[in-house]
């Protein structure tokens, strides 16, 4: 029986500046499908809200999982759940050479990855998509979007998703290292650390579940962000919440701002490193099991 990746197959994260430099040019095709709209509810469109710093931190995920596909020798059509727009795992699966399934409850962006990456399967809902059909499923920064109750339910859902000998790959930041323990944006409402992680993947799945954490600036509290960004949130929530229209003009412009530095050709890549969850204070988390192989050879 074959069982979660060893502690040693470890994501080197090998050539992020290529990875990154190749994502945008699928963000951009994103962002040439959606136009001037704000379709980016719950962070579903990286490249609309996405600072440099940010759209580093989604590709090193992404990344990652291609890199543990490829090690443990898996292969076959790969899932990205709650996939946004869709942008990063179209990245993921042309890096592969994979097929590419999408899902994701909002409409508005599933419109965009549908009409942006053609050859894409894109779904609403997980029921819809095929049990056991896929060498690897990922659901990057999704499960703090959902209750503590829902995750279990969800994770196991997504696991049965897995092929036989495939890989599921789950990331969500560790939040615990901000102010007041969360990062005061209003949709993560189930944030968990490392070990909550490792407890939630091991009792949804029946498998032992190996997470890393990922560490370097885009990863990094310094304490401006440590203290600020809480603040930052917690004011966009409010105006969100109570004045949606003016927060659509606001978040129009910053898309533009950001948009502006992510494109810049010469803008550095820092140094990402996958390290043990208790090894490093890096606020990314990576969880990864392994599905059972086929018995009888």
């Amino acid at each position: 029986m074959t069982t979660s990746p060893p502690p040693e197959l470890r994501p080197p994260l090998r050539d992020l500046d290529a990875a990154v430099r190749g994502a945008c040019l699928f963000l951009d095709r994103a962002a040439r499908t959606r136009g001037a709209a704000y379709v980016n509810a719950e962070g579903g469109d990286v490249g609309m809200h996405g600072s440099h710093r940010s759209v580093v931190r989604h590709v090193a995920h992404y990344l990652a999982a291609a890199e543990l596909a490829l090690a443990a020798g898996v292969d076959g059509p790969v899932l990205d759940v709650g996939s946004g727009v869709g942008a990063l795992a179209a990245w993921m699966a042309d890096f592969l050479g994979a097929g590419l399934h999408l899902t994701d409850h909002d409409a508005r962006v599933r419109e965009v990855a549908a009409t942006a990456f053609p050859d894409a399967a894109v779904y609403a809902d997980l029921d819809d998509v095929a049990v056991g059909a896929f060498g690897l499923v990922t659901a990057m920064e999704v499960i703090e979007h959902l209750r503590p109750v829902d995750q279990p339910g969800f994770l196991a859902a997504v696991y049965a998703r897995v092929a036989p000998g495939g890989l599921l790959v789950v990331s969500t930041p560790d939040e615990t290292g901000y102010l007041g323990g969360w990062s005061g944006y209003a949709p993560h409402v189930g944030c968990v650390d490392a070990p909550a992680l490792r407890r939630l993947l091991t009792d949804a799945t029946g498998q032992p579940a190996t997470v890393w954490r990922l560490e370097g600036d885009p990863f990094a509290l310094n304490a401006v962000r440590r203290i600020g960004e809480p603040v930052v949130n917690r004011v966009w929530g409010w105006v969100s919440t109570h004045v949606p229209e003016l927060a659509v003009r606001l978040g129009g412009g910053a898309a533009k701002v950001a948009g502006a530095s992510r494109t810049r050709a010469d803008a550095p890549v820092p140094e990402i490193r996958a390290v043990a969850p208790d090894g490093g204070e890096g606020t990314g988390l990576l969880g990864v099991v392994r599905a059972p192989g086929r018995s009888g050879g």
